[in-house]
């Protein structure tokens, strides 16, 4: 790929990045979050704070109440970050997933917090009212799928990695696919805890009754590029086509995949993402962005590295304002294999590593399944046999330069870096 003018995307999660206490510590920090918090419970008529902080009636994950939660902490967090930059770091494309589109489209401009807040609480209405099926996560990319799904009445529901595809339909109908890729592709899928086929042809019913209320919606062209789940390309200005866009989002997969390359051809070499979190642990300290691993293994697959801030609690927005944009310096990305889910010993010790030494806001972490590091490894040096930790440093953040780093070469390239960050003065990497 050609060298592009560098650009800074801003990225949104949808739904599954859920979690009861998303938002309460930036809720006691900041008087913007709160102002945040108290504008969606003003519109939406019920406490949105005490729903995503507490969820005392275990509410949080019905599809009604995700899909606000999630739009309030993301923007909550966006505009924290807007507001400890002084609005410096400005985006130049915004995309989101699934419901995260609404979200991209606040941060545009197209859309004002209110009215996405009351779109998207009719859309989660209707998807649950609607909702029927499951969706199943298949580990094939999406022309392999295409191929025999409709045979069991099920439909693509999104693309998120060149070798993972998501279909949704009827629960017996999913079974019957699981069974098929077992047996047929010696493959193992994932079925998916959804209230219903989400973005197949099960939601046409759903995208019907919510057709007048985006119609009547008030929207304005974006001030920035904004990618199309449905499309997987950037909306037009016209607010019409933009809401063609949105009904349509409703029954066709995300194209995820494709919206990334999308972004990844146009020069994109910052992501940050807002709101929403993964992982285990009860506080938002303990959580990871939603989306960084299926975004930065497409920006592998296309040969691009990009410097991924997440922005999705206290610690990572104070991170992420602090670390910048700049492409003068070095990036370094430590890639850690999982089995079954977990670390490896020898990964924990090096992501122990990186947090002693205060290296986490400039060190990128990416996790990612041991037959999936075997293969990114086997790129750099096809006579590596087993999936192991590898440090990443590209030199002046240029693809064509880059350095490798494996075993005990890494705990000492790490111990390196924090002593010449230290004689350096790097004053943003010091411990908060």
């Amino acid at each position: 790929m050609e060298n592009l003018e560098c650009k800074i995307m801003f990225i949104f999660p949808g739904q599954g990045s859920q979690y009861a206490g998303m938002g309460s510590d930036i809720h006691q920090q900041y008087a913007v979050a709160r102002s945040i918090y108290e504008r969606a419970g003003n519109t939406l008529g019920f406490d949105i704070a005490a729903l995503s902080f507490h969820d005392p009636e275990n509410k949080l994950d019905l599809t009604r109440y995700t899909q606000v939660a999630l739009l309030t902490h993301s923007i909550a967090c966006l505009e924290v970050f807007r507001e400890l930059t002084d609005g410096r770091v400005q985006a130049d494309i915004a995309a989101g997933h699934s419901l995260g589109e609404y979200c991209a489209l606040v941060a545009s401009g197209a859309l004002s917090f209110e009215t996405a807040l009351r779109l998207v609480q009719k859309r989660g209405e209707l998807m649950s009212e609607y909702g029927r099926g499951k969706m199943l996560a298949l580990p094939m990319d999406r022309d392999t799928v295409k191929s025999f799904i409709d045979q069991f009445y099920c439909g693509i529901g999104g693309c998120n990695l060149p070798e993972q595809t998501v279909v949704g339909g009827r629960e017996e109908d999913l079974q019957a696919v699981a069974d098929f890729v077992s047996s047929e592709h010696r493959k193992r899928s994932t079925m998916l805890n959804t209230e219903g086929a989400f973005h197949t042809y099960l939601m046409i019913k759903a995208a019907e009754a919510y057709r007048p209320f985006l119609n009547e919606a008030d929207m304005t062209a974006p001030e920035i590029q904004v990618l199309a789940n449905y499309s997987g390309t950037y909306h037009d200005p016209d607010p019409a086509k933009i809401k063609a866009m949105l009904f349509f989002q409703l029954f066709n997969p995300v194209r995820w995949t494709t919206c990334m390359q999308t972004a990844i051809e146009d020069g994109v070499h910052t992501i940050i993402e807002f709101g929403g979190g993964i992982g285990k642990g009860d506080s938002p300290a303990e959580r990871r962005p939603n989306l960084m691993g299926i975004t930065t293994r497409i920006a592998k697959a296309h040969n691009v590295y990009i410097r991924y801030l997440p922005a999705i609690n206290l610690a990572t927005i104070d991170r992420a304002t602090h670390v910048g944009t700049g492409v003068d310096d070095n990036w370094f990305y430590l890639l850690l294999p999982e089995a079954e889910g977990s670390l490896t010993p020898e990964a924990e010790a090096l992501l122990k590593q990186v947090e002693t030494l205060d290296l986490t806001p400039l060190v990128q972490i990416i996790r990612e399944p041991a037959a999936a590091n075997l293969r990114s490894l086997q790129k750099v040096d096809p006579n590596i046999k087993a999936a192991q930790p590898c440090l990443t440093v590209v030199v002046g953040a240029e693809t064509d330069a880059i350095l490798t780093y494996y075993r005990e070469d890494i705990a000492e390239r790490l111990q390196e870096l924090r002593q010449h960050l230290e004689n350096s003065g790097y004053h943003y990497l010091s411990p908060a």
